[in-house]
């Protein structure tokens, strides 16, 4: 007798076919998430990259500091740290300067922070006296900032600008930063400074000046900021 041989019906394949599709769905929402999981760990880690980066760079900078005043092109003097005397002007202060290679920097440098267009911008100047109008080094410490504010500590007191209103200008013992970020990120950070509240910011330390500079007068104070 011959065998009876008979293939899938129309409907066998429609569930067939819905299966795999099912399946397939699946599949992909999985592979979807994973994606997601995987583009939100790297940008979690180029953001805390870029968070430890400008740390870095700012714990440098202030670690750095010396008690050293600085004139501009026009002789006015400024005072080794400085802070709130413009609109965009965050921080101000003079700092040790290191060695790069094929480039012969003065001992000092002067570096400056302040907000432009959502970034938290650092500019420094070497030599700091008679300096230009325009910075030597100009790098972006953090993108997307929407507000940067720095306190200074002295003797278990807070002032949110330098020099304070009681006139006096010893060093600060300490600066902090706080910041927020457009996404909402908020960070605080706080550095002891060296030699923290000796010494006047409108007189060279002795510490920190090496023998026979030529700039060590000592300037007669002002407010007036970088012109």
């Amino acid at each position: 007798m011959n065998r009876l041989i008979r293939g899938f019906t129309l409907l066998e394949l429609l569930v067939a076919m819905a299966i795999f599709a099912l399946i397939g769905v699946m599949a992909y929402g999985g592979l979807s998430a994973m994606i997601k999981n995987s583009e939100g760990s790297r940008e979690a880690r180029e953001q805390l990259a870029e968070l430890q980066r400008g740390l870095r760079v700012l714990d440098d900078d202030l670690t750095l500091l010396v008690n050293r005043p600085v004139r501009d092109g026009l002789g006015s003097p400024h005072l080794a740290l400085m802070s709130g005397r413009d609109g965009s002007t965050l921080l101000e202060f003079t700092r040790s300067a290191r060695v790069r290679e094929g480039f012969a920097p003065a001992p000092f440098s002067r570096v400056r922070y302040r907000l432009q267009d959502g970034a938290l911008l650092r500019e420094e100047w070497n030599p700091p006296d008679a300096a230009q109008l325009e910075p030597d080094q100009i790098m972006t410490l953090w993108p997307k900032v929407a507000s940067a504010v720095f306190r200074f500590l002295r003797d278990g007191e807070e002032s949110a600008a330098w020099p304070p209103s009681d006139g006096n200008t010893a060093l600060p013992q300490a600066v902090s930063i706080q910041l927020r970020f457009e996404d909402g990120r908020e960070m605080t950070q706080v550095v002891v400074l060296p030699d923290a509240g000796s010494g006047d910011a409108m007189s060279v330390g002795g510490s920190n000046t090496p023998a026979g500079d030529g700039q060590n007068a000592t300037p007669a104070p002002s407010d007036e900021d970088r012109s």
